[in-house]
């Protein structure tokens, strides 16, 4: 029996998340269904993490464990998995790894970008795809807000309780926090840890820009470092600009 790793683009502004949901079209679900019309059997695809409804991916990754007998390759798979998925959703490679591979619990890094639109008027071909934010923003305390944030830190701060009941370790690692403004009317920041946290990066952006935006002071965002949980950040930045970009194993 083959172990597949895919690696998966799709535009989230059509699903309601990665994550199979009851009455509710999402990308797990579209790619399970796709495998069943392959396979002719219900087979279980596990993605590296859970994005949320209208988030986005360029390098999502997800494996899924080829039936007994199955003959296909790898290269099959990819082609098969193409023909069968709806145009939002693209496999971008394929290949067959070790039998202890999981996409979740193998990874050792994941980077998520969050890109927001600073024009007057946001272009049509942007629309859910960035974060319309024409009002004025200060790049020199965007990029000292997103600085605290790297590091080990307790994030409970910025982090949002997914209902399910299991209580969720809030500590993580960001190595780092890129801010790209070089682009006229287009801010990217980019994150990269060792895990996130349900909307964590959404958050982390939202309190980043109150700060750039002079609603906060950026002692804000130190004192929900330094006393996690204390208090949480009210601040959600859309869905819209929010990319999984790579994960790296």
């Amino acid at each position: 029996m083959d172990k597949i790793k895919t690696v998966i683009a799709y535009d989230g502004s059509c699903f309601k998340g990665w994550q199979i949901q009851p009455g509710e079209k999402t990308v797990q679900d579209s790619l399970e269904s796709a495998i069943e019309k392959i396979a002719g059997k219900k087979i279980k695809v596990h993605g590296s993490g859970r994005t949320d409804s209208g988030v986005h991916a360029l390098g999502q990754v997800a494996h899924f464990d080829a039936p007994l007998g199955s003959k296909m390759s790898a290269d099959d798979w990819h082609r098969a998995l193409n023909v069968n998925l709806p145009p939002t959703i693209r496999v971008l490679s394929s290949e067959t790894v070790k039998k202890d591979f999981h996409a979740r619990f193998s990874a050792k890094s994941k980077t998520y970008k969050y890109v927001m639109d600073t024009s007057l008027i946001l272009g049509p071909h942007k629309f859910l795809r960035t974060w319309h934010h024409p009002k004025k923003i200060n790049i020199s305390k965007l990029k000292e807000a997103c600085s605290l944030y790297e590091g080990t830190h307790d994030f409970a701060s910025f982090a949002v309780n997914r209902g399910d009941g299991k209580d969720i370790k809030t500590e993580r690692t960001i190595f780092s926090v890129e801010v790209n403004s070089d682009q006229e009317d287009t801010l990217i920041m980019s994150f990269s840890g060792n895990g996130f946290l349900y909307k964590m990066v959404r958050l982390l952006v939202g309190a980043a820009v109150r700060v750039a935006e002079d609603k906060e002071d950026v002692d804000w965002i130190r004192e929900m470092l330094q006393n996690p949980g204390k208090s949480k950040c009210q601040y959600c930045a859309k869905p819209d600009g929010l990319y999984l970009e790579k994960v790296v194993y």
